[in-house]
Order: structure tokens, then sequence, then C-alpha cells
């Protein structure tokens, strides 16, 4: 199990090498990027270095490292730090999530739902346990998830720990994106970026991981995921290609199928997909599940004018929906129409995130649609 397991993140590997070589090391680091594109499997190979007894030198640079010349720095894989780290009960890692609101000490704290990574959350998990001495004396490592869902007042509370964490005290932030982190938080981490996936590569990462698949399916669900490996497995598990062909149906009768039956359809299939998603994260209200839900079929109306858009201006390679290059090419809209469909599409999507009633949501983007595109081959 080797750092260099995180595949294709060159400039994230070069930033934590260097900081190893030097033995300047931040005390916060902030991963941010898309998820599904190894941010975890980097935080976790970076604290089996710094728990390790005897980390060692590889002799020859990987390739994802690109030019990088300097020493480089692993975990030995060997000593007993490394056996727990691997295991997942090593004392001195600790991993914070939502979830763990559920053994807070507080009944009222542990009654809540777990949307998002709270106060007390925070205070109890890491600000705390940040206080104490390392179990096994060398390091403490928290890692912690979604940290782009730390409430404002978390994030205030957490400050001072981020700021002067004790000695040997490491904290590692992941986060899919930046904008809801404070300035005062980003400013106090050492930000490391980390890239889409290239798609052949999560093509045939899939093909590895999922026994069955047929590459056809592998590259198209590899397309849709826009870079995320995670996300790319969640959508073959979720069998997200039955929604995208109902969804390219139902484009191609906008105008002639009534604006209330394609948004009823939409509703149920995001209510369908959010049922799988209450499976995964039990903490999500019904409600909830089906925005997500959703989002992902506004997400797959965004990738169908996008993809016509690009044909449209000679950009053919860059398609997501790869298993329907004959409906891409017997469809025909101009450019500006393709652009005005992909940003009703966004639209939508933002007003799901300021809560507005999903049925008028819905509706207001199938007209919106059938005026800009109507009838769209499909």
């Amino acid at each position: 199990m080797s750092i260099f397991d995180v595949r294709r993140q060159p400039r994230a590997h070069r930033i934590i090498q260097r900081a190893l070589s030097s033995g300047r090391l931040p005390h916060a680091y902030l991963f941010h990027g898309p998820d599904g594109v190894g941010k975890e499997l980097m935080a976790d190979r970076l604290a089996r270095i710094l728990l390790c007894e005897s980390p060692i030198r590889p002799a020859e640079p990987p390739e994802e490292l690109g030019e990088f010349t300097g020493p480089l720095c692993d975990a030995c894989g060997r000593c007993q730090d490394c056996v727990l780290t691997r295991a997942g009960t090593h004392p001195d890692l600790h991993l914070i999530h939502r979830k763990l609101h559920r053994y807070h000490p507080d009944p009222t704290v542990r009654s809540r739902k777990g949307l998002e990574l709270t106060v007390d959350v925070i205070r109890h998990f890491v600000i705390e346990a940040v206080g104490t001495k390392p179990a096994r004396g060398r390091a403490k490592v928290f890692i912690i998830r979604e940290a782009d869902r730390i409430t404002s007042q978390a994030q205030n509370a957490l400050l001072k720990t981020l700021e002067e964490p004790p000695a040997a005290t490491f904290l590692v932030l992941l986060a899919a994106g930046l904008d809801k982190l404070l300035p005062t938080t980003k400013s106090r981490c050492q930000p490391v970026p980390f890239g889409p996936l290239p798609t052949e590569f999560v093509a045939a990462k899939l093909s590895e991981l999922l026994t069955g698949i047929s590459p056809e399916d592998a590259r198209s669900y590899a397309a849709m995921a826009q870079g995320s490996l995670g996300m790319a497995q969640r959508y073959c598990e979720d069998g997200l290609e039955s929604y995208n062909e109902r969804v390219i149906e139902t484009l191609g009768r906008l105008g002639v199928v009534s604006v209330t039956r394609i948004a009823k359809q939409w509703l149920d299939d995001a209510k369908a997909l959010g049922a799988e998603y209450r499976n995964r994260d039990k903490g999500i209200s019904d409600t909830e599940a089906q925005r997500r839900g959703l989002k992902a079929i506004f997400s797959l109306v965004a990738a169908w004018f996008s993809d016509l858009l690009h044909i449209s201006t000679g950009g053919g390679e860059a398609i997501v929906n790869t298993n329907h290059a004959r409906r891409l090419a017997a469809a025909r809209i101009d450019p500006r129409q393709a652009a005005l469909a992909i940003r009703a599409a966004v639209d939508a999507e933002r007003h799901l995130e300021r809560n507005a009633s999903t049925q008028l949501t819905v509706e207001a983007l199938v007209t919106r649609l059938a005026r800009i595109a109507p009838a769209t081959p499909g």
C-alpha cells in the first residue's frame, strides 16, 4: 500500500513529496477537487507515512510525478503502525465525517440528521482530541471528509487548531469545492489541488473493478463522470445509463409531450435514484435524496445539450454520450440554443440548492427547454 497508489495526480504528489523531503510539512492541508479522484486515498497514504516507524525512500520515481527529481518518501508497509493503519485501527488516525454525530455523548446531537459537520462534532472529535497526546507517541492525524460541509460556526471554532496545533499533529481537510469554506479557514491550510482523471484511465479502471461491464459502457460511464472514478462507479451501480436513455427520449419530445408528463417522469426517476442515495447515506431525508436525484437528472440534460454544442462547433471528440452517437448525429440544434439549454439546466440545479419546490423547478425547466429547443430528435 503505497502513496503512489494515487494515480494521475502529479501536482498533488509533487507538493507533498517536496514537503516530506524538506521536513517542513504543514500541519494543515486542504485537498480540494472533484469527488472520486484520489483525495481521500492520498490523505490515507500520507497518514501512513506520518505514522510509520521507518519511512522508506523508493529508488525509482514513479511516472505519476512527471519530471520530479527530488528524494521520495513512502511508508514501509511492514511496521506495527503500518499494520494498524491498514486495518483501520490505528489509535492516532482519526477519520472525521458527518455520521460521527451518532457517537456524540450528547443525546441532542445524536438525534440530529447529520447533514453537516456541526460545531458539536468538530469540538468533540477534533478540537478536544487534538489536545491529547498520541497513543503511540509518533504523531496524530485527522482526516476530515466533506470539509465543505463544516458549518461556519464549526469553522470558526476550528481556526485556532488549524493555526497552532500541538506538535506532531496534522489535519487534512477534504473538499469538493472551496466556495463554502471561510477565507480564514482556507488561509490556515496548505492547498493541494486535485484534477479530474483522464476519461480513458477511468474507463480502464472501471473495466478492472467491475466484472461484466462492456468497454462501451465503461467508456460511457467514465465520460458521464467527467474525470471521477468514484462517480463512475456509483453511476454504474445506480444504472444511470437507463435514466439517461429516458432523459434523452423525453428531450426528443419537447413541445410534443406535455410539460406535466415529462416533469412527472423526471420526478419519478429522481425519486428512484434518491432511494439508491439513501441506501448509501441513511442520514439524508427522502426529500433531500430526491433533490440529489434531480440534480443527477439535470446533469444528464446538461450533458446531452453539451454534446450537441460540441458537435455543432466541431468538437465531437469531447462528447459524453458515446453510446448515443447516432441520436446525436440526427439531432439538429443551433449552438446558441444548446448553450441556452445548458444554462437552463444549471439554473434549475441552483434553484434546488436554494430549496425551491421540486415540482415547480422541474416544470419550469421543461417549459424553458421546450421553448429553446422544441422537438429535438433523440
